[in-house]
């Protein structure tokens, strides 16, 4: 299989109408008064990677956010089909910028105890095994951040539900490997989430 050796792009998603939430969720404040989005792509940043976030609903307010940030901003039109197609646009316009297939280091804006350390050590293992799909495993759970290999962008732009990537991810359930990753069990669902964040450090 030819999968890249070549450094993963890191594609932070941030397109989502934040239903659950009540309001643009990507805005929401942590307790050290940065917004949820602008802390994901500083952690993405902060790895070294070439990073691309995509936006969507709310797409105006959030990229007011990653004002001085070096990271290309995608606009998703068609956010409102799902995470899926989201993710499909995210990927079409990578293919579109980076002229030829690369990895993707899939993660999420509301993810705010995924580190740096933690998207390179994905990193680093695609590094070791270019052809494996990973996954971050918490609890009995598997989910983002996922690195997936050049040769599954093809499935990727094909996506256009809302179920994300987890269809690419079974078609290829030969090849994953479930990276344990506390970190990525916690996630900003509600205002209320906020108040549960575990301490860092």
């Amino acid at each position: 299989m030819n999968a890249s050796n070549a450094s993963p792009v890191v594609m932070v998603m941030a397109a989502g109408a934040s239903t659950r939430y009540g309001s643009a969720k990507q805005l929401a404040r942590l307790p050290n008064g940065c917004t949820l989005v602008r802390h994901a792509a500083v952690t993405a940043i902060e790895t070294g990677l070439p990073v691309q976030i995509v936006i969507g609903a709310h797409g105006e307010l959030v990229r007011a956010e990653l004002i001085g940030l070096e990271l290309a901003i995608v606009d998703a039109t068609e956010w409102w089909r799902g995470v899926g197609r989201s993710i499909a646009q995210g990927v079409d316009a990578l293919v579109a910028r980076v002229g030829k297939p690369t990895s993707v280091l899939l993660t999420l804006a509301d993810l705010p105890q995924v580190t740096s350390k933690d998207l390179l050590r994905l990193a680093e293992m695609h590094r070791q095994s270019p052809d494996r799909l990973l996954v971050s495993g918490f609890g009995d759970n598997r989910g983002p951040p996922c690195l997936f290999p050049a040769d599954c962008l093809p499935a990727l732009q094909k996506l256009d539900s809302d179920d994300g990537a987890r269809g690419v991810v079974k078609a290829n359930a030969e090849r994953v490997v479930a990276v344990p990753l506390a970190a990525a069990g916690f996630d900003i669902d509600r205002p209320s989430d906020l108040l549960k964040m575990p301490r860092q450090g």
